[in-house]
């Protein structure tokens, strides 16, 4: 094989691609266009006035009304749903570390008991 560094490297990324791993995991972008969504939903609810849609005539603020409605409701299933995947996908940064537990004698017993 006399193929080159940079070509090798476009192969492992194009296999990364096909397979979706490394960079290329669509579970973690479809993760982050979910985020990306839940914070535009944040954003327009947080400037949404109930008030000023409820007393208007207008047949847009009802349907802005009735579109915000279905998004607040929805809201909480939605949180919910990205937290759980935050969780799968391990996309907390670092995982914590487990604590080993040493061995256990009569006076780490004792040690423990009196705090």
């Amino acid at each position: 094989m006399s193929e080159t560094i940079e070509e090798l490297k476009a192969k492992i990324s194009e296999y990364e691609k096909r397979m979706g791993i490394g960079h290329e995991d669509p579970a973690k972008k479809g993760y982050l266009v979910l985020v990306k969504i839940l914070n535009q939903q944040n954003e327009f609810l947080d400037s949404f006035s109930i008030k000023s849609k409820i007393a208007s005539d207008e047949k847009a603020d009802i349907t802005a009304y009735k579109n915000a409605k279905d998004l607040w409701e929805n809201l909480p299933k939605m949180i919910s749903s990205v937290s759980t995947l935050r969780m799968e996908l391990k996309m907390d940064g670092e995982e914590k570390k487990e604590e080993v537990q040493g061995p256990i004698s009569p006076q780490s017993i004792a040690l423990n008991y009196r705090k």
